[in-house]
């Protein structure tokens, strides 16, 4: 089975993999909200403009995106905004890159050439991106595969590292890949004028990409096809992925394929690139091309310092060398050149299991999203905003109560078999037990203050009878 085959020359169709975590930039980005999700840059998400650099191509095919189920919907409203179509793939569990990849292929008509883009990138030349991916096509035609390089500039150990045979070629042939090295490595690299950075951007024909799974991955491959063969399609465009996933090994494109594969070509991209993998490059770029610091910052008898907050005044006196990020809930100060350590913060968090490692104090839903504003033993508080049109699933609790307060918008509210509506000033009690759904059948934005009481409130305390987004 492929989705719907639009036919062209070298049919190009972009695959962006959009399963990431993010979590090396936290507190910003969480497993709630990742980073390719998240506005840093002040010009839409890391998502928007990896959609945006996929339409600049002209041509291609409807784009696959391959997200985890929790994060489809954010990314069917980031092509909803850009009048894009898609074809989604989403997985209940995510495994890495390899097997998203595979999923894509499958998922294609074997003749179409995949553009493999992950979508927290940023990319400043936009033409001369396509420019390339149009160059690439031409080669990939006839099966092979083809990375992007990017220009190092420095000897960087953030980054994985590419091999060629001969720098000077406009096309050159891929000798070795290397995982992230040491810095003295790293300068090797450098001095030599033959490695690249590995952009993580590959370009081949879905058919040839099968065969190179067949041939250095079967064990994988043979995993992914009984996943696949139990799949779920809720439409046209959308394929849900749950049975099976964890039983495919999670590990990326590079590992399963590139450092094995031999026909691979290097096409060289210097059209200013980030992977936006570390507070460090994120302040740079930032730095660089936008903005120095966050607004409401103040610094004074400072140096070198890069402030990005969410709205608090931070004031600074006498730093030096610092990233601060004050974002929702919690707060990081760092030195520069040391974020690559932020992943040893969260572990001590979720040691001590505390929520605020991977999730905000919101999160953003199908129907719109919720605000925890208070959190204790005795009761919890959510302010609930419900975008027009949208509806929660039909649902009922265990373990709580609920009392709700319209307090902006008209309120549609089910409670067992009756149906109630709301304006602003006027509440409602949900008894424990009973079935109760929340809805907007207006066109402007409905705001709830949500009062739960009983003996627990976590999300798993949510039994759905009927439910508008599949869940």
């Amino acid at each position: 089975m492929c989705f719907v085959h639009e036919q062209g020359p070298h049919n190009i169709r972009p695959v962006i993999l959009s399963g990431g975590s993010g979590t090396r930039l936290w507190p910003s980005s969480r497993k709630s909200l990742p980073k390719q999700f998240i506005s840093f840059l002040g010009t839409g998400s890391l998502f928007t403009h990896t959609v945006e650099r996929a339409a600049a191509i002209g041509g291609t095919a409807a784009p696959i995106v391959v997200s985890s189920r929790q994060h489809g919907f954010l990314c069917r409203q980031a092509l909803a905004e850009h009048e894009q179509g898609a074809h989604y793939i989403l997985e209940e569990t995510g495994r890495n890159t390899a097997p998203a990849i595979w999923f894509a292929a499958k998922a294609s008509d074997p003749n179409d050439i995949l553009l493999m883009m992950p979508s927290d990138h940023w990319i400043e030349d936009i033409s001369g991106f396509a420019e390339t991916v149009r160059r690439a096509s031409t080669i990939c035609a006839a099966g092979r595969w083809v990375t992007f390089g990017i220009t190092a500039t420095e000897p960087a150990t953030g980054y994985g590292y590419i091999e060629v045979a001969d720098r000077n070629e406009d096309v050159a042939d891929v000798v070795s890949f290397t995982e992230k090295p040491e810095r003295r490595v790293a300068e090797q690299y450098l001095a030599s004028g033959r490695h690249f950075w590995n952009s993580g951007i590959f370009m081949v024909r879905a058919g040839a990409c099968l065969e190179s799974f067949e041939r250095h991955q079967p064990a994988l491959a043979a995993a992914a096809a009984a996943c696949w063969e139990s799949r779920a399609k809720r439409s046209d465009e959308d394929i849900l992925l749950k049975p099976d996933l964890e039983a495919i090994e999670s590990i990326s494109i590079d590992y399963a394929i590139m450092e094995k594969e031999e026909n691979i070509a290097l096409l060289p991209f210097g059209g200013g690139w980030s992977d936006v993998g570390s507070w460090d490059s994120l302040s740079r770029l930032i730095s660089d091309h936008f903005a120095d610091q966050g607004e409401g910052a103040v610094l004074v008898n400072s140096s070198n310092v890069f402030v990005h907050n969410s709205g608090r005044t931070i004031a600074g006196i006498g730093l030096k060398d610092l990233i601060i990020v004050d974002d929702d809930n919690a707060t990081l100060i760092v030195r520069k050149g040391e974020t690559e350590h932020v992943k040893a913060v969260i572990d001590q968090l979720k040691s001590r299991d505390e929520t605020v490692a991977t999730e905000h104090s919101f999160e953003y839903r199908p129907w719109g999203m919720f605000e925890n504003l208070l959190d204790s033993a005795a009761c919890k508080v959510k302010r609930l905003t419900v975008d027009p049109g949208h509806h929660l699933s039909l649902q009922y609790h265990h373990k709580r109560s609920e009392h709700w307060v319209v307090v902006a918008g008209t309120a549609t509210v089910q409670l067992g078999d009756d149906r109630h509506t709301l304006e602003a000033g006027h509440s409602i009690d949900i008894p424990l037990g009973a079935h109760h759904a929340l809805g907007n059948d207006t066109n402007d934005p409905v705001v709830v203050i949500e009062v739960q009481m009983g003996s627990y409130f976590g999300e798993d305390d949510i039994v759905r009878v009927s439910d508008p987004y599949e869940r």
